[in-house]
């Protein structure tokens, strides 16, 4: 399958959830979703890596 799912909750009770795509050819996107934290995207091309970390504290998305 192309497409993976991985919950994880740590012994404080933080709970985040991790998308992973697989692309092809040593390719993958990662979305990792830190609630009221942070939203992490990591995309991995062969040798290349880009990341995009965006903190998430007092962001409002009411109506989106």
């Amino acid at each position: 399958d192309n497409n993976s799912i991985a919950p994880t909750i740590n012994n404080s009770g933080d709970i985040s959830v991790a998308w992973e795509r697989t692309l092809g050819d040593d390719s993958s996107l990662t979305a990792t979703l830190k609630p009221n934290d942070s939203l992490d995207v990591e995309w991995n091309d062969g040798d290349w890596t880009a990341n995009v970390n965006c903190g998430l504290d007092g962001v409002n998305v009411d109506g989106a």
